[in-house]
Order: C-alpha cells, then structure tokens, then sequence
C-alpha cells in the first residue's frame, strides 16, 4: 500500500520529538516552502481535521544521543547564553553537569541503572529526568494526541533510522541537511545488560510507538521501522 505524498499547501503540523533529526528536516521543509507548524518542547494539540507527521526513533538509541550530546554541551559551555541566566536554569543545567559527570559513559550509565531487586527504585532513573530531551520522550509527545485523533489525520511517520527515504516517500524530495542528523549506530556501544535496563525503562515509548504504528498503519502511511525493545529498530 503505497503512501500520498505531502503536497506543499498542506498545513500539517510537524511533530519533533527530541533528537530524531527533527531541526534540519524543519529548515529544510521551511526553505522548501512547506507550510507546517512546528511542534518541539511541546504537547501538539489535537485538532479536527489537522494532519500530522511524527518523526521517531528507537527509544534507546535517542535516549544515547541525549546522553551524548547533553554531556558535550555542558563539558564545553555550549548552551547558549540565554539559556542560562534564569537562576532556575542555571540550577538545572549545574545539577544536570553534576549528574553526568558521575559516569564514565553511557554505557556505565545503562549498566548502573538497575542493581539488585527488580523492583528496587534506582535514584538513577530517578534523576535521569534532569537528562535534556529524556523526559519528553514519545509518550509525553503522542499519548493524548493517539487517543484524539482519527487514522486519516496521520500523514506521515518519519523515523531517523530511514530519514533520507522516509522524507522523499512523504515529501518528493531528498533531504540535504546533515546539521542535526543523529544516527542510532550510537547505541552499538551499548552492552546487552544496558541496552536491557534501558529498553526496561522506556518500555512506555515502545508502547507508543507500537500504538502509533498500528494508526499510521490504518491511515495507509505505514511506518518503515519497528521498534522492538531489545534489538531496536527492524524492517516494519
């Protein structure tokens, strides 16, 4: 079942979960004259009638890039500075440099994250949530918006695992932008007793993502990935 492609004039609302290449396919579809509302660091709203594409990921491999990239920023000074003058900011992001300075690597991080009884609480996965992007994952994202909207209103679902293919199947075109790619090859480092914590701990995204499947499914935009909680993402 083949896809329709995304005519320019159609509005549609862009929903970029962190770290799934979400700001260089805006700027391209921007410069491309696509006419879309971009949803970031936000709940899209559910509107009669609207369509929508969601970019996604395997949830661990964006939980590895957040990591990453959080860690670099804050080592290095990265945040723009407008960004940290609210004092409560500039706690966050202390407490967040604090917190990551405590692992070696993500990988020490994952294997830490659960230490004896399964049910134990880990103050690990507690502050996890101080982790940029890692709280608005795509449950946080997707959740209220599966439960209000029809299978028609889904456009489009882009994964980053097949970016470049994805985007000419919904779009027509090739995407050029490399800026802000994130491939999940950086999660190969990953042992599998971490990649297991990890997937464990997001067990909600891979059930949302499973949900949004079966409705880009019904919608007749099916997803090219799967997302299975200990391998990744498969071939849909």
């Amino acid at each position: 079942m083949s896809m329709a492609r995304i005519a320019v004039d159609t509005p549609f609302d862009l929903v970029h979960v962190g770290k799934c290449g979400g700001s260089s396919i805006a700027e391209e579809l921007k410069a491309r004259g696509f006419g879309f509302e971009h949803v970031h660091m936000r709940r899209p709203v559910a509107r009669a009638g609207r369509r929508y594409v969601v970019l996604v990921r395997d949830p661990v491999a964006r939980f590895v890039s957040a990591f990453n990239w959080r860690r670099h920023l804050l080592e290095h000074d990265l945040l723009p500075a407008a960004r940290c003058t609210d004092p409560i900011a500039r706690l966050r992001h202390d407490a967040e440099r604090q917190f990551l300075a405590q692992f070696e690597d993500v990988n020490t991080f994952a294997e830490r994250l659960v230490r004896t009884g399964e049910f134990e609480v880990s103050p690990i996965a507690t502050l996890m949530g101080l982790i940029g992007h890692v709280p608005q994952g795509f449950a946080w994202y997707l959740d209220d918006l599966l439960e209000a909207i029809v299978p028609e209103q889904m456009a489009a679902v882009i994964a980053t695992e097949r970016l470049t293919d994805d985007v000419e199947r919904a779009f027509g075109f090739r995407p050029t932008a490399e800026r802000n790619r994130h491939y999940p090859s950086s999660g190969a480092s990953l042992s599998a007793q971490g990649r297991a914590n990890l997937a464990r701990e997001f067990a909600a995204e891979y059930r949302t993502l499973q949900r949004l499947g079966e409705l880009a499914r019904r919608a007749a935009a099916p997803m090219t990935v799967a997302y299975d909680p200990l391998q990744g993402a498969v071939p849909a």
